[in-house]
């Protein structure tokens, strides 16, 4: 079992993270591997999957809202809100199965436990720095222009993995003690889809409630993408309040799984 010292700080803890970045590589090229090794087209899967799932979401909605736009329009919507969507779902229940999966390791092996949900994170980027290099290239092909806000970019991602690890590290204690939470996760996730401003736009919620709604980091998320995808106004206000969320979540969550770090093993 790894022994830290009784009160490390951050800094200390993310220098330990450091020390063992050659692991978290390895981790991570070890999770993509064996989920694409066996298949014909292999990495090819990271933007298949997202996009054939889109192409099925597009045609679907834009049928039953009776959708005036462009299919092709209508698509690139859809998927300029999966993408985080999906980022956000499988960084969050990868990160609550992957502990048991390396028990072994982590009763064997010193090393900051830390490092395994990172090593989901840094798979899934991978997944979604393909996913957006096609939406990007999508978007041009349709005559959209990118706005000069781009720079903003590399803040939202920020959001996004702060957002997608806090709710991993929050739950992810409780999942391995109590199993029941994690298969009730499993069923609750896929529903908050429907709660995301993806297949309808952010002004179909009623004013009363936007103040409610917009505590959800992944709806500033979305909307400020698509601001920056489609040229649109950025919302700073909704930016900064989907910010401030994130990294409560992230420190919460991160509070909680290093209290119950070293004792991990014995969950497990």
């Amino acid at each position: 079992m790894i022994i830290y010292p009784h009160k490390q700080s951050l800094v200390d803890y993310a220098k330990d993270v450091l020390r063992y970045r050659q692991l978290l590589v390895q981790m991570s090229k070890k999770w993509v591997k064996s989920k694409y090794e066996d298949s014909y087209i292999g990495l090819g899967w990271m933007v298949a999957s997202p996009v054939i799932t889109t192409i099925v979401y597009t045609f679907f909605f834009s049928i039953m809202f009776d959708i005036r736009t462009s299919k092709a329009g209508y698509f690139l919507y859809i998927y300029s809100g999966m993408l985080p969507w999906v980022f956000f779902r499988d960084v969050f229940i990868e990160t609550l199965d992957v502990f048991p999966k390396e028990s072994l390791m982590i009763k064997r092996t010193n090393f900051p436990r830390i490092i395994i949900p990172l090593s989901v994170v840094l798979t899934k980027m991978l997944q979604f720095g393909f996913g957006i290099a096609i939406l990007f290239i999508a978007a041009m092909a349709s005559g959209k222009d990118i706005s000069a806000h781009f720079f903003l970019f590399p803040i939202l991602m920020l959001q996004i993995v702060l957002i997608a690890l806090g709710f991993g590290l929050l739950f992810v204690v409780p999942s391995i003690i109590y199993r029941d939470v994690k298969h009730l996760i499993k069923f609750i996730v896929p529903l908050g889809l429907y709660t995301l401003p993806i297949f309808y736009k952010i002004k179909a919620i009623p004013a009363k409630w936007l103040d409610v709604y917009t505590l959800n980091p992944m709806v500033s998320f979305v909307q400020c993408f698509r601001a920056i995808l489609f040229k649109e106004d950025i919302p700073w206000y909704l930016l900064a309040k989907g910010m401030v969320v994130s990294f409560i979540v992230f420190f919460v969550g991160l509070s909680i799984f290093r209290s119950y770090e070293k004792r991990l093993p014995d969950f497990i």
